[in-house]
């Protein structure tokens, strides 16, 4: 399984908000200091906002925050919203698979279930850790 550039960005630029939702950070600080398109990151604000993680003050003194503290938002939810459906088949998860019952469903299966469990047992505090 591999991740596009939309979930590093964005959890790279995830980590610079405030994590406890109080403070609004401009993209145009994020972008510069993370060396990403400003214009990469609007979209990506975009599709985060939609989805409720970010909220965003308009202004001179505006910017981005989280909807809520960092340690309530957890990584799986995050990366479903940027990268879409994290199952590695649809077959993953109890959809059938083309051909019935396929052999390797099970691999599939436990392989999406560990990184699930994994992603939903850490918040976005795991990535303002340092170390």
């Amino acid at each position: 399984m591999q991740f596009s550039t939309r979930t590093e960005y964005g959890l790279r630029a995830l980590s610079h908000l405030d994590k406890t939702g109080k403070k609004a950070v401009s993209l145009a600080y994020i972008a510069k200091t993370e060396e990403i398109s400003l214009a990469y990151l609007e979209r990506l604000f975009a599709t985060l906002k939609k989805a409720e993680i970010v909220k965003a003050d308009l202004g001179t003194k505006g910017g981005y925050y989280l909807t809520k503290p960092a340690s309530k938002i957890r990584l799986f939810d995050v990366m479903e919203v940027l990268e879409g459906d994290l199952k590695p088949y649809k077959c993953a998860c109890g959809d059938v698979c083309r051909t019935g019952a396929c052999s390797v469903h099970y691999v599939w299966a436990a392989m999406y279930r560990a990184i699930e469990k994994n992603l939903k047992t850490k918040s976005l505090n795991f990535i303002f850790k340092k170390g």
